[in-house]
């Protein structure tokens, strides 16, 4: 009877320890798929291979579609066309990770819409080869369109964002280039700049098409405002 006894004790044990299993299954299964974030997973070969049901509302696709599309087909009708190069410079950045996560902002639509949406998202290493290499990637998503309770922050931090994107490319810069920068951006003339800088106009005129090749601006404007918000002038 003692024996008898033991057995029914591990059978009751174990048959507890496997509702503790599922329930705690079916809670992080809930989290998953109700967190207000789309949560993706990319192979870096393949594209998305799975996706939480709040990627699935948002987007319009469900993972049997993703999946029967192939994920890369499934980024390219989703993001937008000035967008796509996103998830390519992801994929190339996880070719050659160096320990630094992935993340940025995109426009998507969902499926039977028209109009794009703004969304912040995020990646990080998920699955890497015996080597070591990135062979997936976890993403997720989170959707801006719908109003925020903190604008202004949400304004801040863009702008922040802004400001350290814009710092980096100054990097590129010279330091003549960027002696010149803050000339232009406090609204000196070509003439002025030679002159405080004792050099030809010809050759500042050459430092200004550098430095707007550099930065991406294709007139003074521009560059003037992306100098201004990287906190110079």
């Amino acid at each position: 009877m003692p024996e008898q006894s033991s057995e029914t004790d591990k059978i009751a044990a174990l048959e507890s320890e496997i509702r503790n299993l599922r329930e705690k299954c079916a809670f992080l299964e809930k989290v998953v798929h109700e967190v207000p974030a789309n949560i993706y997973i990319s192979n870096l070969q393949e594209g998305v291979i799975w996706c939480n049901r709040t990627n699935e509302e948002t987007l319009g696709y469900t993972l049997e579609e993703i999946n029967e599309m192939g994920g890369m087909a499934y980024l390219q009708a989703i993001v937008h066309p000035d967008d796509l190069h996103i998830p390519e410079d992801s994929i190339t950045h996880y070719q050659h990770f160096d320990g630094a996560e992935f993340g940025g902002l995109f426009r998507a639509k969902h499926k039977h819409e028209s109009q794009y949406k703004w969304f912040l998202g995020w990646a990080k290493a998920f699955n890497k080869s015996p080597k070591g290499e990135v062979k997936e990637i976890i993403c997720v998503d989170v959707d801006m369109s719908p109003r925020m309770n903190t604008e202004e922050q949400l304004t801040q931090a863009l702008r922040e964002n802004l400001k350290q994107k814009n710092r980096i490319l100054l990097r590129s810069l010279r330091k003549r280039e960027i002696e010149i920068l803050e000339l232009i951006c406090k609204g000196c003339s070509t003439r002025e700049i030679a002159e405080r800088l004792f050099i030809s106009p010809n050759t500042v005129s050459t430092h200004r098409k550098s430095i707007q090749r550099k930065l991406g601006t294709s007139n003074v404007a521009d560059l003037v405002s992306l100098g201004k918000e990287a906190g110079i002038g």
